[in-house]
């Protein structure tokens, strides 16, 4: 029974974001005056090109559809390796009434997504490994002709609540009591207890324990480095997909001003005079990781980038500027949302956030 009932409990992890818990080992990897300066400072021109003297009547002018490629720059980051660092620790933390609320919240979330796919209201279990082979076993296991059953909670109680260094949840450990009860009363109640893990801002089950083996069914998970580099590439090039655009590109209707990093952002590109600046655009644009910054197990890090590559720029005159690009930004990772760029350093500049990453702010379920 004690198997059935957990690898079932198990089952709705998938409908939840994947967070593993900390592992005992540590990974390890070889290290390996211009008219741009309102918006790139200390950046060096490389290449001018004169405007036209002749005197011509201009062609009509015909805007750019949004979604024109040019303006999502593409970035190649280094296939090369780089240092891991678990410098960053979690740490255990208060359990409170929020806290409980939270948990045996996200815990009914989850059995009321295995009802409905037992029974044949969702059609799909997108869990993988170990997990995914218990779940379906219990699930053959369990099934029983013209029983419609229903989980509910009698007890719980949290064993652990572990937070990242930034404050946002890690994990929370809890035992749970449950009755699996026959809808319509034609089979007898079905009880057990069991352990859950559950993950994330929002505290999704993600895992289940697995009693035969005496350990967590999913259990600790090694460094995804191919989530590292393409995390990267995405927030690199939405980073500067900020600063792109062509004539009659309509600015952005709203800033984030949230971290110290993202105000001084907004300042820089503030100041900027689209009259002026009538094109920004990016090209042969790479990024380098020069070291990852990480929780061993949950693996939520920033990495320190450097971005090198072309910057475009036209101005109302005519003139276009190439500008050597050259950037260290701050990419946070494998968190609760997208991968995400939080700070910057220019060339000749200290780094934009003076030291607050505000990662307590950024590690957030966003939906």
């Amino acid at each position: 029974m004690r198997v059935r009932v957990l690898a079932i409990v198990m089952l709705v992890s998938a409908c939840a974001p994947v967070t593993t818990a900390p592992s005992a080992s540590t990974p390890s990897a070889s290290a390996s005056p211009t008219p741009m300066e309102p918006f790139l400072p200390n950046e060096t021109p490389v290449a001018l090109a004169s405007p036209s003297l002749m005197v011509e009547t201009p062609a009509p002018y015909v805007a750019p559809p949004p979604d024109d490629p040019r303006l999502t720059p593409t970035v190649k980051v280094s296939p090369g390796v780089f240092p891991i660092l678990t410098t960053y620790r979690t740490k255990l933390a208060v359990v409170d009434e929020g806290v409980v609320n939270l948990a045996r919240w996200g815990v009914e979330r989850y059995l009321s997504s295995i009802d409905s796919y037992r029974n044949g209201q969702s059609p799909v279990l997108p869990i993988t490994g170990p997990f995914l082979v218990a779940v379906s076993a219990a699930l053959k296991e369990s099934a029983t002709s013209g029983v419609q059953r229903k989980f509910e909670i009698e007890s719980l109680s949290i064993d652990h609540h572990v937070q990242k260094p930034w404050g946002t949840h890690a994990y929370v450990d809890v035992t749970v009591s449950l009755v699996d009860r026959a809808v319509d009363g034609n089979a007898p109640d079905q009880r057990e207890t069991g352990k859950l893990r559950l993950s994330g801002d929002k505290l999704f089950v993600t895992d289940g324990w697995d009693y035969d083996h005496d350990r967590w069914f999913n259990g600790f998970g090694p460094l995804p480095l191919d989530q590292v580099r393409s995390g990267v590439t995405d927030a690199v090039s939405q980073y500067l997909w900020f600063e792109s655009w062509l004539p009659n590109t309509p600015e952005p209707s709203w800033t984030l001003e949230g971290s110290p990093y993202q105000r001084a952002r907004t300042s820089r590109l503030s100041a900027v005079d689209r009259r002026q600046v009538t094109s920004q655009l990016f090209e042969n644009l790479n990024a380098t990781i020069e070291r990852f910054e990480t929780i061993d197990g949950l693996w939520s890090g920033v990495a320190t980038v450097r971005v090198g590559g072309n910057a475009v720029t036209t101005y109302a005159g005519g003139n276009t500027v190439v500008t050597k690009l050259d950037r260290h930004v701050r990419v946070f990772l494998l968190g609760n949302w997208m991968p995400e760029v939080v700070d910057e350093q220019l060339p000749f500049r200290d780094w934009a956030s003076g030291g607050d990453l505000a990662l307590g702010e950024i590690d957030v379920n966003r939906a």
